[in-house]
């Protein structure tokens, strides 16, 4: 087995986020014990060549079925260790690694927590957020996924926006009852207007205000002196270059 690139086990996945959308908007449900032990038959075992490696990550998913924990996870883990011609260690420490941040995420997510959850507040962990900082979230929506609050979270984190800013405006959004799908479209029109050269930070702060400009005024009664026939506000639209010396 050839060693394969060393930020595999550091690195948090590209799709982590639309992954945890598309389960989110699946529903899918809480895996049923014959499931986890279907999982744990499909996991490839065999392609590991080490036997103590082969046992240990055995034992480590099914400690985390035992506990409750989605072992789902942990075998695309081991399947993309496996892919990515890891070594046997290198593929039972990221899964025991794995295996920790679904038990730290389930802790901080409790006690309402589904295994599309449990994943992404891993993923989140993996990202650079804190256990205080998923706790916090999850007493802000008690009864709502945080599935796709928390992928937006990792995935703008890993766009380049700092921790601070991404934590404070997706709390802010939290607070202001922003929606899943909301989320999920802010992740894409800042991601885009990075792509496009706009600052991460400066991106997330204008997507952000403009999502809570317009849940505040979906917030408004329709009495007020804005009228019912007000037209909504809009998505601030990123500012373009600056135009030469000149010319107008």
């Amino acid at each position: 087995m050839k060693p394969m690139n060393t930020t595999w086990s550091t690195t948090v996945r590209a799709g982590t986020f639309r992954t945890a959308l598309l389960l989110g908007a699946l529903g899918a449900s809480a895996a049923l014990p014959a499931s986890l032990h279907a999982q744990d038959a499909a996991a490839p075992y065999e392609a590991i060549d080490d036997a103590s490696a082969r046992t240990a990550i055995r034992t480590v998913i099914a400690d985390a079925a035992a506990r409750g924990l989605p072992t789902s996870p942990l075998v695309t883990k081991v399947r993309e260790g496996i892919a990515k011609r890891a070594t046997p260690d290198r593929i039972r420490n990221a899964t025991s690694l794995l295996a920790e941040r679904l038990a730290r995420a389930s802790d901080a997510l409790a006690p309402s927590r589904s295994p599309e959850e449990l994943a992404a507040g891993a993923d989140a962990l993996q990202a650079g957020i804190s256990v205080t900082t998923l706790r916090d979230m999850r007493k802000l929506w008690p009864d709502k996924p945080l599935t796709v609050p928390l992928g937006v979270l990792s995935e703008l984190m890993a766009s380049g926006v700092s921790q601070s800013v991404a934590t404070r405006r997706v709390r802010d959004l939290l607070i202001k009852g922003a929606t899943s799908a909301q989320f999920a479209s802010l992740g894409s029109e800042v991601r885009n207007d990075i792509a496009s050269g706009l600052a991460p930070d400066a991106a997330m702060e204008l997507r952000s205000k403009g999502v809570i400009s317009l849940l505040h005024y979906q917030s408004q009664p329709t009495n007020t002196m804005l009228g019912p026939s007000a037209p909504a506000p809009t998505t601030p639209i990123r500012p373009g270059p600056a135009a030469p010396p000149g010319k107008k």
